[in-house]
């Protein structure tokens, strides 16, 4: 059985579907039909929202949540350039929990992000337990307190034998002082890998898939930005997902689904700081061809 199918009372044969996705409309002899499989269809829901007198059902989607496109809304360019300005990244929180319902909010508007290929595979862990939250950061100091002689080490053994440091150990070489006043700083009483948040928000997916890493990390760009209108902030935590996937204590406490990496990281809160005024960002750099 088809995934798709056309209303042929409904259908106006305006060839929209057709010129949207050869793959699934054809038009014969002045009709147009529909054969859609897991083979053809990647569930983009494109068919449907395009056709104008709603002739198109899809059987694997939702068809209750294909609502009418608001055009009212004016999207103005300097309106949402001043909102993208002001995101800042926040990691003083005040000690206020996150009602369920906005976390939920964010969660939701995920599915709206797009996804290479439109897979869909993105999942999130969201921790709001403190005690967890606090063993996985003592992990993560963990790993890079043992790292740091480590790393020092490899690159001495690999410059003694005129070779090239791989990639990882050339980037975490470039952190090294960092790292080392992370470990300090736990030294003190601090937690300075998710900074005490309220909320961690994990997007992980299943390594194969298309992109994997793109996809996650424009889910949680879009949590990042959404986060704002609920007056939460958030911040990116690239120390954590450095570790996430390699440290078995790591990986044992978050008991990903089978094949899923960690590939983004989000805090979340409501935030201390105020900030008054934005900040000066160097010019983008573009190639104009």
């Amino acid at each position: 059985m088809s995934w798709t199918s056309i209303d042929q009372d409904l259908c106006t044969q305006c060839g929209i579907c057709v010129t949207r996705c050869l793959m699934n409309y054809k038009e014969v002899e002045g009709v147009i039909t529909s054969s859609a499989s897991m083979a053809t269809c990647n569930l983009c829901g494109h068919c449907v929202a395009l056709c104008p007198t709603e002739a198109i059902t899809h059987h694997k989607m939702d068809m209750e949540n294909f609502g009418d496109l608001d055009k009212r809304v004016d999207y103005d360019f300097d309106g949402f350039k001043s909102f993208v300005r002001g995101r800042r990244s926040h990691r003083i929180f005040e000690d206020k929990a996150v009602p369920r319902e906005h976390l939920g909010k964010l969660v939701d508007i995920c599915r709206y992000a797009p996804t290479g290929s439109n897979r869909q595979t993105v999942e999130i862990t969201i921790l709001q337990d403190r005690d967890k939250i606090q063993r996985l950061s003592d992990h993560t100091v963990d790993f890079f307190e043992n790292r740091l002689d480590e790393l020092e080490k490899e690159a001495r053994e690999y410059e003694a034998a005129g070779k090239d440091l791989p990639q990882t150990t050339r980037s975490a070489l470039t952190m090294v002082e960092t790292l080392k006043r992370v470990v300090m700083a736990r030294k003190f009483g601090m937690e300075v890998i998710f900074h005490r948040a309220p909320v961690v928000m994990l997007f992980h997916s299943p390594t194969e898939t298309s992109t994997p890493k793109d996809d996650c990390v424009i889910a949680s760009t879009t949590v990042s930005l959404a986060a704002r209108t609920l007056s939460l902030e958030t911040t990116y935590i690239g120390l954590f997902e450095f570790v996430a996937n390699r440290y078995r204590p790591i990986v044992q406490e978050l008991d990903l689904p089978p094949g899923h990496k960690v590939f983004s990281i989000l805090v979340l809160g409501y935030p201390k700081l105020k900030f008054l005024r934005n900040v000066d960002r160097k010019p983008m750099k573009a190639r104009w061809l």
